[in-house]
């Protein structure tokens, strides 16, 4: 319940549609309910009267005037109903001058004025003799304008008409609980009709955030869609083909590029190698090799924006690290420095070990570039499914926690020669695997980048 509530209060259009679809509903019981009570209304005064009359033309109908004066005489049933000691039906004969001729149950005062030629009859009496509300009405019992004797008759409210009335009153009264939990039920079925209507938007909406760069070829479905809906998603599938277009034509260029420039870049280097007697020469390499590493970044980019992981694929993050080290144990030696592994394996993830090898092998260059001469670099596995990389050097900069990882970005362009594409590389490749590159700083060490994965899902017991 509190979950329906609170999908009522949300902005989407379901709750929308909900909300309003409710409004209607209440608005129209409340409707119904008014013109219930009026008509309830009408009704019990018309039948109310209808049964004073009557009760007045009996009466009227057992009176004989005579010399001596007024007499009545009642039939059994009629006597019985006048003579009940609750005393819920009263009858006076009075003259036109309002004296009482006689009455049920010694009755010496009139109920009510006689009316006057013209005006309305009937009459009520909120509380006669303690014994509550009652109805009556002055019938003549003559013709003409100055009839020459009256009738006047009333009701208690133990009378059957008006205890249907009462019935019909408590109902109203005690039948909320029912009128509610209609109200509910109809609020319900509305809700589940506004939700089962929308349910192709809802599942459009699941389809469209499952597409994404590495799988642009998906599109919406377009069969069974109600026409208000079609030309959106018509118009959603003619967009993503025009964006797979471009972001394969970007792929295919930074392939191209990388490939075409890598081949005349080895020979150049290969010649100019063979020119030793040339001042130049040094430099020149120097710049050719900048090169060379500008392309292969740009090849193992594109490599990473192509990456589709299978779905069991596996790779243990401690072989993966240890692999790491090895790789790059030479280079840190030559430059004066070292590499620590720590953290015990094995560490399966869900991931290609050669693209989580790349990342890694990225932040562990970017740490020995940052590290100085005598000082290692260590690479921790673990806690959970998760690397980190501290180097030795001054750590990350004010302000540059969001922009390392931006394509070409170096934070010091004098620490290495790199392209300043290894932590945007290493970012995608954890992007792709699900996880992310988290920045940090180890207390007198250096900065420190954790590479973290989704934990590898358990099989289910059989």
């Amino acid at each position: 319940m509190n979950r329906m509530f609170r999908a009522l209060g949300s902005n989407s259009l379901e709750a929308r549609l909900n909300r309003r679809m409710i409004a209607i509903v209440l608005l129209v019981f409340a409707f119904l309910l008014l013109i219930l009570k009026v008509q309830y209304e009408a009704e019990r005064d018309t039948l109310r009267d209808r049964s004073l009359l009557a009760q007045a033309a009996d009466v009227a109908a057992h009176v004989t005037v005579t010399g001596d004066g007024v007499s009545l005489s009642l039939p059994p049933n009629l006597d019985d109903a006048y003579d009940r000691p609750d005393r819920q039906f009263v009858y006076l004969i009075v003259d036109r001058e309002g004296r009482v001729l006689t009455s049920s149950h010694g009755q010496q005062a009139l109920l009510a004025p006689l009316p006057e030629a013209g005006s309305d009859p009937y009459f009520s009496l909120p509380d006669l003799a303690g014994r509550g509300t009652y109805y009556g009405v002055t019938a003549s019992l003559g013709r003409g304008e100055t009839p020459a004797l009256y009738v006047q008759v009333a009701q208690g409210s133990l009378h059957e008409d008006v205890l249907a009335d009462s019935l019909v009153e408590e109902f109203l009264e005690r039948s909320w609980h029912f009128l509610l939990l209609f109200g509910i039920g109809v609020i319900t079925v509305t809700v589940w009709t506004v939700r089962q209507s929308l349910a192709p938007v809802t599942a459009l909406s699941h389809l469209a955030r499952r597409i994404g760069p590495a799988n642009l070829d998906r599109r919406l479905p377009e069969e069974g869609l109600p026409l208000e809906i079609l030309p959106l998603v018509q118009s959603v599938n003619r967009s993503l083909d025009r964006i797979e277009e471009g972001y394969r034509r970007e792929r295919d260029f930074t392939a191209n590029a990388a490939h075409e420039l890598r081949t005349p870049l080895a020979v150049l280097k290969a010649n100019i190698e063979t020119m030793s007697g040339l001042e130049e020469v040094p430099q020149l390499l120097q710049e050719l090799g900048g090169l060379e590493r500008l392309v292969t970044q740009l090849l193992r980019l594109s490599q990473a924006d192509n990456l589709v992981l299978q779905p069991g694929e596996t790779a243990d993050l401690h072989d993966v690290a240890r692999a790491v080290a090895e790789q790059l144990a030479p280079l840190a030696l030559a430059a004066g420095k070292s590499i620590a592994l720590s953290g015990d394996g094995p560490l399966p993830v869900h991931g290609n070990a050669d693209f989580l090898g790349l990342a890694l092998r990225n932040l562990a260059e970017n740490a020995l570039a940052h590290t100085p001469r005598g000082e290692a670099v260590e690479i921790r596995v673990g806690p959970g499914p998760a690397v980190t990389v501290i180097d030795r050097g001054p750590g990350l900069q004010p302000g540059e926690e969001g922009r390392i990882f931006e394509r070409f970005f170096r934070g010091r362009g004098d620490a290495y020669a790199g392209a300043g594409l290894g932590l945007s590389i290493a970012r995608r490749i954890a992007v792709i695997h699900g996880g992310s590159i988290e920045t940090g700083q180890e207390g007198g060490k250096g900065a420190a980048f954790t590479l973290r994965l989704p934990e590898l899902p358990q099989p289910r017991p059989l």
